[in-house]
């Protein structure tokens, strides 16, 4: 079994170390790992060979955006199993290992997922670690404005029920939050009591920009609407065969 950790990146300067450091941190996991790079819109001639012995490296001439960047990674990784880290972050050791053990233990779980942390908390643990059926994520974030209830990059997914469900929502951000509720609406999966993912805080993180306010809330109600109609047609659907 490998797992594809997909990271887009423009590779700036003052994230080169971070993104090497994530990469070592991939490499702390006893499964086979494959680190999958999106160099968007910038040279690859600028990522460290370090990295670059170590990973699966695809490169755009022009800016494409990171949901787009995801998607062109998905096309590209080998793996049976599909997560995404972003290049200022790092995750902690053996992760990836419990998140497929966890996988393995649950019968008919095709994702997933831990808890976070930033430096300065952990998640507020909204979704509690056990089995979930499709649609308990969605169901725990009652309305676009609330926390979201599960972070993105922690959920490890089968890498056809992420195709199937169209990978990374097309959109500027949140693109991982479309992605996790429908994933997490389509199939049943499992949530580890354990911290598997650490998210950087720094003056360069897109949360951190002037502009990240003016879409957030857009951006969270497309994911919760995707949400909405995933679990409609479905309970339609097995209305009609009932």
């Amino acid at each position: 079994m490998t797992v594809s950790v997909i990271t887009p990146t423009r590779l700036q300067p003052d994230r080169l170390s971070m993104l090497e450091e994530l990469n070592k941190s991939l490499r702390q996991n006893n499964c086979s790992v494959e680190h999958v790079i999106v160099i968007d819109g910038a040279s690859r001639d600028a990522l460290p060979a370090a990295i670059g012995d170590h990973a699966t490296v695809i490169a755009t001439n022009r800016p494409i955006g990171q949901a787009a960047a995801r998607n062109l990674g998905l096309v590209i990784a080998g793996g049976n199993w599909i997560t995404s880290a972003d290049d200022d972050d790092w995750l902690y050791p053996h992760s990836i290992d419990q998140r497929v053990e966890a996988i393995k233990g649950q019968r008919g779980a095709l994702w997933s997922a831990g808890y976070c942390t930033d430096g300065c908390k952990n998640d507020p643990e909204i979704v509690k670690a056990g089995p979930s059926l499709p649609g308990d994520v969605w169901r725990a974030w009652p309305t676009p404005k609330a926390s979201i209830p599960l972070g993105p990059t922690t959920l490890l997914v089968e890498a056809n029920l992420l195709k199937k469900a169209g990978g990374w929502m097309g959109l500027p951000q949140g693109e991982d939050i479309g992605m996790m509720i429908a994933v997490t609406s389509m199939a049943p999966g499992i949530v580890i009591a354990a911290n598997v993912y650490h998210i950087r805080l720094h003056g360069g993180q897109m949360t951190k920009s002037t502009w990240f306010d003016d879409l957030e809330l857009l951006s969270r109600r497309c994911a919760w609407e995707r949400g909405k109609q995933i679990l409609a047609k479905a309970k339609v659907g097995y209305a009609a065969c009932s």
